[in-house]
This record gives C-alpha cells, sequence and structure tokens, in this order.
C-alpha cells in the first residue's frame, strides 16, 4: 500500500508539472542562447574596452586587428582537433577604422611609380573587402578628378590606370563608371565596344542607387512639369490671342454707340486682368483668359483648353507625390543607407541614429543598420546591443537572428551561432545566408570530429550548403578566403535591409511644402482639400456657358478675309454664316459688286492667307506646336508644344534634364541633346506646318 501511494504521489506529481510546463510560454529564438534579449528596457548598455573604442580607432599600421574574444576559440578549438588533423582557421572580426582607410589612402596619394600606385591601391581594395564596406566614395571621386586633369595634361596611360582604381574603390558608385568610359571614349572614339560596357554599369549603378536615381527622376519629372505648365499656358494664351479680335467686337456692343471702340477694349482687357491685380494665381488668370474667347473657339479647341486648365489644376498633387516619391537626401533613409554601405560617410550617420536611439525615436531599421555597421567595423559589444534593441522591436526578425549568429561565431561560441542559424532558417526558409553560414559551422565541426563522427555533420554541412546555393545561385563554386585567419565579413553572409524597407523611412510628408507652394503660386488663395479640383470645375462652366454661343449671337472669324461675322452688325447673315457681309456680297451674291470692289477683296483674301500662314510659322519657329495651333490643329500642337519645351529644358537649363551629382553637366550631352533630338524634332514639326498650310485648300473667289 505505501508503494502504492508512492507511485500515484510520483503520477500526480509528473502531470502538475508537464501541465505547468505547457503554461510557460515558449521562448524566443534569441531568448534561447541571450536570456537577457526580452525586451528593450532590459538590454544592457555596452561595456568594456570594445564599446568604449571608437571606429576610427589610431591606426597600428594598415593590418587587420582580430577581436579578442577569438583568441580563445581559436587555443579550443586547436585542444579539440583530433591528432594529425589541423585545426581550421580562427574566424576572426576585423578592427579597421577609418583612420586606417585614410592611411592607406595618403599611401596611394604618395605612390609616384605605376607599379607602387598599383600595389597601394590593392592594398586600400582589400582593406575595403576587410570592413565590409561596398564603396569608399571621396577616395574613388578624388582618383576620377585625378584622372581627368592627368587626361588633360595628356597622360592617358596614367589617366586610366587611375579611373580603374576609383571603380575599385567603389564599384557601386555611378560616377566614376561614367569617367572610366569617359577615359577609354578619349583614347578611342570609334571602339564602342571599349567604353560602352562601363557606360552601361554606371546606368545599372544609378538605377540602383537611390541616392542618385531618386534626384534624377525627380529632374526628369520636374521638367515634365514644368514643361506642361509652359505648353498650357502657351496654348491658352494662344487660344486667347486668336479670339481676341473677336472679343472685343461683341465686347464694344455691350456700350453705347457714342463710345469709341479703343475705350471699350481697354476695359475690357482691364477686367481681364483682375485675376492678375488680386494675385489670385496663374492658373485663375488663365481661367478668365479662356472664358472670355470660348465662345469663339471650336469644339476642339474648348475641350482642349479646359483639359489642360484641368491639368494645371493637378499640378501641385502632382509636383508633391513627386517630391514624396524622389525624396531622400537628407532624410533617416540617407542615413540608414549610408551604414548599409559602410563607407566613410556612415561614422557620421551612425552618430545621428545614435542620438536618434537615446532619445527613443529611432526605428528597426536604424537600429539594424547601425549594428550591422559596427559588426563589420569588429565592434562587436556595441553591435549585439543594437542588434538587441532591434531585436526588440521586430522579434524574430531571421536577419538579425543571422548577423548575431556571426557575432557568435567571431566571438568563439559555435554552438550559439548554430542554433541563431537554424532559428533564422526557420522563421525565413528563403534566406540564403542563414544556411550558408550554419553550413561554414558544420564545416569547422566536421573538422574537429573523430572519423566515424565525420558523416553525419558533414552531411548537415552539405544539405545547408545546397539550400543556400539553390536560394542563391551566385553562390555556387564561392570559396573561403585564403590565409591563416578567417575574416567574419569575408566568410559569412550578413543579410541587410531591402531597399523597399529604406525608401519607407523617407516619411509621407515629404512632398508637403512643395504642394502648398505650388498651390500658393498657380491657385491664389483658392488652397483647401478641394483646390485641385476647382480647375477643372471651373473648366466645365466654361464649355457649359460656350456651348451658349449661338444664343448670345456670339460673332466668328470670317473663314475668307478673317473679318468679323455679326449678325448684330449685319442682320441679314444667316444663323450659321461663315463669311462677312462683304465677302457675301462679294463672291456669293453675283454682280452685286463692280469687278473692281471685288478685285480689291481678293487681294484683301489673299493678303489675310498669307498673314495668317507667315505668323503660324513664325510662332512655330519660336514655339515648336505654336504654328499648328494657330493652324487650327490644337491637339497636335499642344503635343508638339509640350516635347519641344521639356527638351528645350534639357539644353538651354543650367543643370539640363538631369543634374550631375558631382561637378557641371558635360557641355557635350546638352551639344548632343539639341543636335540629335531638339533640332530635327523641331525641323520635322515645322515640316508638317508646312505641308498642312500647302495642301489647306484656298477659299473660292470665283
Amino acid at each position: 500500500m505505501r508503494a502504492l501511494s508512492l507511485l500515484l504521489a510520483l503520477l500526480c506529481f509528473g502531470s502538475a508539472t508537464r501541465a505547468a510546463a505547457q503554461e510557460v510560454e515558449a521562448p524566443a529564438p534569441l531568448q534561447e542562447v541571450d536570456p537577457d534579449a526580452a525586451s528593450r528596457a532590459d538590454v544592457p548598455e555596452p561595456e568594456g574596452e570594445a564599446a568604449a573604442e571608437p571606429a576610427s580607432e589610431a591606426p597600428r599600421e594598415s593590418r587587420t586587428r582580430e577581436a579578442p574574444a577569438a583568441q580563445p576559440a581559436a587555443a579550443a578549438e586547436a585542444a579539440a582537433a583530433p591528432s594529425g588533423r589541423p585545426a581550421p582557421p580562427p574566424i576572426v572580426a576585423p578592427r579597421v577604422g577609418d583612420a586606417q582607410l585614410t592611411a592607406a589612402w595618403t599611401r596611394v596619394q604618395a605612390a609616384r611609380e605605376p607599379a607602387a600606385m598599383e600595389s597601394a591601391l590593392r592594398a586600400l581594395v582589400a582593406l575595403r573587402e576587410d570592413v565590409g564596406a561596398s564603396d569608399l566614395e571621396p577616395f574613388a571621386l578624388a582618383l576620377s578628378r585625378l584622372a581627368e586633369q592627368r587626361a588633360r595634361a595628356g597622360d592617358e596611360a596614367s589617366a586610366l590606370q587611375l579611373a580603374e582604381g576609383a571603380v575599385s574603390l567603389a564599384p557601386d558608385l555611378p560616377y566614376v563608371h561614367f569617367a572610366l568610359a569617359r577615359s577609354n571614349a578619349r583614347r578611342a572614339p570609334l571602339d564602342v565596344v571599349l567604353y560602352a560596357p562601363q557606360a552601361m554599369a554606371g546606368l545599372r549603378a544609378l538605377a540602383a542607387d537611390p541616392r542618385y536615381l531618386r534626384p534624377a527622376l525627380a529632374d526628369v519629372g520636374g521638367a515634365g512639369l514644368l514643361a506642361l505648365l509652359a505648353a498650357a499656358s502657351a496654348v491658352v494664351l494662344l487660344l486667347f490671342l486668336r479670339g481676341l479680335r473677336y472679343l472685343l467686337h461683341d465686347v464694344h456692343h455691350l456700350f453705347p454707340r457714342s463710345t469709341a471702340r479703343w475705350q471699350s477694349a481697354a476695359l475690357a482687357l482691364l477686367l481681364l486682368g483682375l485675376p492678375a491685380a488680386f494675385r489670385l494665381g496663374w492658373v485663375p488668370l488663365l481661367l478668365a483668359l479662356f472664358a472670355a474667347v470660348a465662345l469663339y473657339l471650336t469644339r476642339a479647341e474648348r475641350l482642349l483648353g479646359a483639359a489642360l486648365l484641368a491639368l494645371l489644376g493637378l499640378l501641385p498633387l502632382a509636383a508633391g507625390e513627386l517630391a514624396r516619391e524622389t525624396a531622400f537626401a537628407g532624410t533617416v533613409a540617407e542615413d540608414v543607407y549610408v551604414l548599409e554601405r559602410g563607407g566613410l560617410a556612415a561614422a557620421a550617420a551612425g552618430a545621428r541614429v545614435q542620438a536618434r536611439d537615446e532619445a527613443l525615436r529611432a526605428q528597426f531599421a536604424e537600429l539594424f543598420a547601425l549594428g550591422r555597421y559596427e559588426a563589420r567595423r569588429g565592434e562587436l559589444t556595441r553591435a549585439t546591443a543594437h542588434f538587441k534593441r532591434a531585436a526588440a522591436l521586430r522579434s524574430a526578425d531571421p536577419r538579425v537572428l543571422t548577423n548575431l549568429g556571426n557575432i557568435r561565431l567571431a566571438s568563439g561560441d559555435p554552438e550559439a551561432a548554430a542554433q541563431l542559424y537554424e532559428s533564422a532558417r526557420q522563421e525565413d526558409a528563403t534566406l540564403a545566408a542563414a544556411a550558408f553560414n550554419v553550413a561554414q559551422v558544420y564545416q569547422r565541426r566536421a573538422a574537429l570530429l573523430p572519423d566515424f563522427q565525420v558523416g553525419e555533420t558533414a552531411g548537415r554541412a552539405s544539405a545547408a550548403l545546397t539550400a543556400a546555393e539553390r536560394l542563391d545561385p551566385s553562390l555556387l563554386g564561392r570559396v573561403p578566403p585564403p590565409g591563416e585567419r578567417l575574416l567574419m565579413n569575408r566568410l559569412l553572409l550578413s543579410p541587410g535591409l531591402t531597399q523597399a524597407e529604406l525608401l519607407a523611412l523617407t516619411g509621407p510628408d515629404a512632398g508637403a511644402a512643395v504642394r502648398a507652394q505650388l498651390e500658393q503660386a498657380l491657385l491664389g488663395g483658392w488652397g483647401g482639400p478641394f483646390a485641385s479640383v476647382l480647375p477643372a470645375a471651373a473648366a466645365a462652366l466654361v464649355l457649359l456657358w460656350a456651348s451658349a454661343g449661338e444664343r448670345l449671337r456670339a460673332s466668328r472669324g470670317c473663314e475668307r478675309c478673317g473679318r468679323s461675322v455679326c449678325r448684330r452688325c449685319d442682320r441679314a447673315l444667316g444663323v450659321r454664316g461663315a463669311q462677312c457681309s462683304q465677302c457675301v456680297n462679294a463672291f456669293v451674291r453675283r454682280g452685286l459688286v463692280a469687278p473692281q470692289v471685288r478685285a480689291r477683296k481678293e487681294l484683301e483674301v489673299e493678303r489675310h492667307r498669307t498673314r495668317m500662314e507667315r505668323l503660324a510659322l513664325a510662332a512655330g519657329t519660336l514655339v515648336g506646336g505654336a504654328g499648328h495651333v494657330l493652324s487650327g490643329l490644337p491637339v497636335r500642337g499642344a503635343l508638339h508644344a509640350f516635347l519641344f519645351l521639356f527638351l528645350l529644358l534639357g539644353v538651354a537649363g543650367p543643370q539640363g534634364l538631369v543634374r550631375a551629382p558631382y561637378g557641371e553637366v558635360p557641355a557635350g550631352l546638352k551639344v548632343a541633346l539639341l543636335v540629335l533630338v531638339l533640332v530635327p524634332l523641331h525641323l520635322l514639326s515645322l515640316r508638317s506646318l508646312r505641308r498642312r498650310q500647302q495642301l489647306r485648300p484656298a477659299p473660292e473667289t470665283h
């Protein structure tokens, strides 16, 4: 009975223990290897020598210094290795600061012979790869400018060597690729195969770098919006000038007969200028001019004018969206991007992120990028602290786990590193970096095991490596770096942020100021949430007003001589008459006027036709498409005007369509745009206008 009671007590105790274990929440992947990473408040501040040491510490020559934690790990692995089999070289974290990079750059500057220059450049490139920096932009730009000076002095060989060295220092910088292409083009202008690949590489780098792509898109988009504003304004003003004659004729009928025509015309123009006098904005002024002459326009001209005015109302909204989508410089996104690249400008960006972290305003991407930068510079304690803060904001992020695994492996804790890598693989099975890094851990573990235990661990390493190569084919054939020491940045993969995460840090209100400024300039005091649709609503009202032209007995232009066709002046004219009373009497009603009067009228008609053709050609020569608008082709004229003004901005503008990130825009690009694009298109526009005038039949006068 006593044994039975004891057995029942043990069963009850086991059940209670299992129930209590089920009630305990499973630990997060990071907590399994570091219980202190539970929350942001529990994260300890960096301590120790590595935390207090800045990234730009005093150099000890230009060699890579390893983290102190890797030394006992190497000794432990050597002791654990079986007899007769060499232990794998230790994995160390480099400790290269900006001062060491600057010292290596000083040796590049001091080199005078080509061989010495090449050796110094190789050493500097090796340091860049040691710290995992994608580019050393200041040094690369200095080499490119020095190459340009050597080329101007006639030393083409030295210029080419410097340009190639600039590309090796900053392979992701668009400017150095264009500089190398320009250097090769100077040597052999006709050998396109020699410099075209570098030009294409520069374009690819430009498309991949938001610091240069976004300003380029902003420049092109801004030029397009400015060309739209100019083209719409030109079309509306041309339509107004063409209908002004008939407007002033009808306005004169509203005054007593004793009023002189110049008086009524002056008063009409004064009323039309009220929007400008009251500073209501540019679009209200154009609306007033368009509404004044809408009765004298064709249906196509009315619809085109209304559509253009509606687009001008949407222009501030479009400009604000463009500014928001292309903003990058001076934002948090730029700091994070600079940290991800790990170059010389990353220290200042890291200080700004650190200040935001101390103010509790740093986001996950900022803390992650700062930790990744510090890890690549060998400051493992600081990097661990920032990774923990990032994990508190986004728990179980596989990239954080992978980078922490790298730190643990470089600190001599391969078991914790493998556990973090496997946790990262469970969180994201598509992350190739975690699979590749854990394969390195298994390979090193297999090298320390006896022969009869190697099979299972080697198989796990092979499976993980195969999975990584399947996820990222660029890893095929990747060999570990040679040497007695394996640098963490060269051996292990460190997954970073995606570009979408970077661009999300620019902020949603980046274009609010641009939109407000344009609304003030274009729409004046309209403002408000419906400011962008008010011009469209006003243009629709103008179209309704213009449809009542026949009821208002508005005049129109004579199709022969251009005089006003007004039923108030001559009640004998038909409702839809297209000719003035003089042309009707001279050409329609036969025998009503003397032959001499008819001959003078024919001469007047011919002079009017010639004058209008010359005026259209002159306007088309001055502004592409203006002649088409005056000749009754408004849609084609508006398209020609937009394209002409857009290209003109690229040629006549001080910065062209796209500003150069460094220096000025080469004059050759503007000349090429002028000669190869703008002038041919403008000549084709004038040719089409001239053919239109020649094919247009003249009014019959006999």
